[in-house]
């Protein structure tokens, strides 16, 4: 039986503290959500195991219990709720099942929440990509109406707001009229491993007939990761400077924009082309380890995750001059005009012509790798739940 203990007190090291009973929405958890899976479930891991006093209810679906293998004890408790993300059930089933249960703190890992939800909550909001880029379909602008309902209803009711990024936190404060002090930057981490052999990274390699070297995409075929202009700046690559590589692009499509992979094949030398689909996390490791350099022509983002699992294998980056990849990449990249094919060839052939540049690119690529850890994303995403506790 489930025992709530947030009136209990405990004494940790000479400090009277409260324990509390920690909600987390889990059911977008995994990688089958993209970079969000991936913080929550990287998120949902590192406080389990650094939080040792607090009591957690993990509120997720069915078939991804087995992702918490190992970390459950008596402070866990596993909710189901097979409840879509972005649904009516959403608004009304697992609006119900949050109030059944007296929660000193809700965390929402994302801004899809029921709005009628007023105890208190602490919500992440990753970046605010549909307010820039919203869809240009009809059907997707009937989803832009509903979205905006709801972040405009997280952003409000939250007792704090958590972000990955500087430049995220600045689109929040501005664009949804909060408060600075209501917002904390937690940056992401790479949770990969990186001790791949040459076997493993031969195999990928066989498997995807990659028998050249290649720049490397990780993402989602979706509108704001500007993939056609990444396509034809590597075409013009090809065809201005004689390189013989190939571009490997691993994600899946977006259904709603089927078109972007026939628009990206769309050029001169689509043979050069590598579309991989979603693939596994030891496959991926595999991928980056045998890359030349990671790129991304990425027109918003509120983090960069890809580009970050990539400096962990030391890759040099090629990546779009955007305020985030500019904070989370700092030197260890190269930056072109994601809007200008010329600007991206040139940059590509700078990164395989100088060979010394390349060098000290790797180097910069692994100092700047030891900046993001998933227990300090944890670490500091527990104390704001402190903090909205006090308040």
């Amino acid at each position: 039986m489930w025992k709530y203990a947030s009136r209990n007190v405990e004494e940790i090291n000479g400090n009277v503290e409260t324990t509390m009973d920690i909600g987390i929405d889990a059911r977008m958890m995994g990688t089958g959500h993209g970079g969000i899976g991936r913080y929550v479930l990287e998120l949902v891991k590192n406080l389990l195991a650094i939080d040792k006093q607090n009591q957690y209810l993990i509120f997720l679906n069915d078939k991804d219990r087995g992702l918490l293998d190992g970390l459950t004890d008596n402070r866990i408790n596993l909710i189901s709720c097979n409840i879509r993300h972005y649904s009516l059930g959403e608004q009304f089933g697992f609006y119900r099942l949050l109030n059944k249960y007296p929660l000193d703190v809700m965390h929402f890992p994302n801004f899809n929440l029921p709005v009628k939800y007023k105890k208190p909550f602490v919500v992440t909001i990753h970046d605010l990509v549909h307010h820039k880029i919203s869809g240009h379909k009809k059907s997707r602008f009937l989803h832009f109406l509903a979205y905006k309902k709801v972040i405009d209803a997280a952003a409000k009711n939250s007792r704090a707001i958590l972000t990955v990024s500087e430049a995220s936190k600045k689109d929040i404060i501005g664009y949804l009229q909060v408060p600075p002090e209501k917002v904390t930057v937690t940056y992401e981490g790479s949770s990969l491993a990186t001790e791949i052999t040459q076997r493993q990274v031969e195999e990928v390699k066989r498997r995807y007939l990659l028998d050249k070297p290649y720049f490397l995409f990780v993402g989602v075929l979706e509108r704001k990761k500007n993939v056609v202009n990444l396509t034809r700046g590597f075409d013009k690559f090809l065809q201005k400077y004689r390189i013989n590589m190939d571009l490997v692009i691993v994600g899946k499509a977006d259904p709603h924009y089927p078109e972007i992979k026939h628009s990206a094949l769309d050029i001169k030398h689509p043979e050069h082309l590598v579309f991989t689909g979603r693939v596994d996390d030891e496959e991926l490791s595999a991928l980056y380890k045998g890359a030349y350099a990671f790129t991304s022509a990425s027109l918003h983002e509120g983090f960069g995750l890809p580009g970050v699992e990539a400096l962990a294998f030391g890759l040099p980056l090629l990546v779009s001059n955007t305020p985030v990849f500019n904070e989370i990449y700092d030197n260890a990249a190269i930056y072109f005009n994601p809007l200008d094919p010329d600007d991206i060839a040139e940059k590509m052939n700078l990164a395989v012509r100088d060979e010394q540049f390349y060098r000290q690119l790797q180097g910069k690529s692994f100092y700047r790798s030891q900046f993001f850890d998933w227990r300090i994303t944890a670490g500091k995403t527990l104390e704001v739940y402190k903090e909205v506790m006090k308040s």
